[in-house]
């Protein structure tokens, strides 16, 4: 079962994951609290890292932007 449970992170931190799997991902956190709160602080940590670089992608566009307005 433990197996299955990291199958489904895996694909649900890939966007991979189906709503099925989703759904399923969900049932079977409900039912093992203590996987739920440990896989809750990795997903917060993944999500938190993933907003991260979206801004320093934004950033580093934003430079890129003004380097080309610059130039004109």
């Amino acid at each position: 079962m433990e197996d299955h449970i990291w199958m489904l992170v895996t694909k649900k931190m890939a966007n991979e994951a189906t709503g099925e799997e989703l759904d399923e991902l969900r049932n079977l956190l409900k039912q093992n609290p203590i996987a739920h709160n440990s896989l809750r602080m990795l997903f917060d940590w993944w999500d938190e890292e993933d907003e991260q670089d979206e801004n320093t992608t934004r950033l580093q566009f934003k430079k890129i932007l003004e380097r080309i307005s610059y130039k004109k």
